[in-house]
């Protein structure tokens, strides 16, 4: 079980990550690269966007969606945690949310508070972090030709666009994730099933069987 005092630092610490560098004669090697807290980061990513300097070449209206969520993410987060300190007489900083949160934890840490109470908010703190990961990084994604070994679906219906397609399994994964394979999903964006990548496709060679058998 995490500590309270762990979920916190997941959100106000820097965090070191390891990036693959080249040099001229194309030598890679990995190297740790300190990164700023999430909190800043998801603060940074949405100034940034609402400024126009974010690089990259994704698409304006689906970055523009993943701004809109990151920014709602954001805002939820910091109310909850003003509203955090108002009940345990902290200082908000309203400059920045990653002093907030530290602040809120010294002033609740003052007290004692049932087990339950302090898992309560380490838990919504973990839950956090995994949030504005996703939001921050989110997986890579391949769609598949086959049809959906659930609905049989071969097309679905994309309701932001408003249009059809073809191709409706994708499997959801993240390349720099040690175990990679073990992690994917799968999902069916016509019917919404979800699976292990390995239980993808396992049902995908059984449904192709059952067709060469018929």
């Amino acid at each position: 079980m995490i500590t309270l005092l762990e979920s916190v630092d997941l959100l106000t610490k820097p965090r070191v990550s390891k990036v693959v560098q080249s040099n001229e004669a194309g030598i890679t090697c990995t190297s740790p690269v300190e990164l700023p807290p999430l909190l800043d980061a998801l603060d940074e990513a949405i100034r940034s966007n609402m400024g126009g300097t974010t690089s990259g070449g994704s698409d304006p209206a689906t970055r523009s969606l993943v701004d809109a969520g990151a920014l709602m993410k954001l805002m939820q987060i910091s109310s909850t945690v003003m509203s955090w300190c108002r009940s345990v007489d902290a200082v908000i900083d309203k400059q920045s949310m990653t002093v907030t949160l530290r602040r809120w934890y010294v002033k609740f840490n003052e007290c004692q508070h049932e087990d339950g109470m302090v898992n309560w908010y380490a838990n919504q703190i973990v839950k956090w972090e995994g949030q504005i990961l996703a939001l921050l990084d989110p997986p890579k994604e391949k769609d598949l030709p086959q049809h959906c070994p659930s609905c049989g679906a071969g097309e679905w219906w994309d309701p932001k666009t408003k249009e059809r397609y073809y191709r409706p399994l994708v499997i959801k994964y993240r390349p720099d994730s040690p175990s990679m394979t073990d992690d994917a999903t799968g999902v069916c964006r016509a019917c919404g099933e979800t699976w292990k990548a390995r239980e993808l496709q396992y049902e995908l060679e059984l449904a192709e069987q059952v067709q060469e058998t018929a």
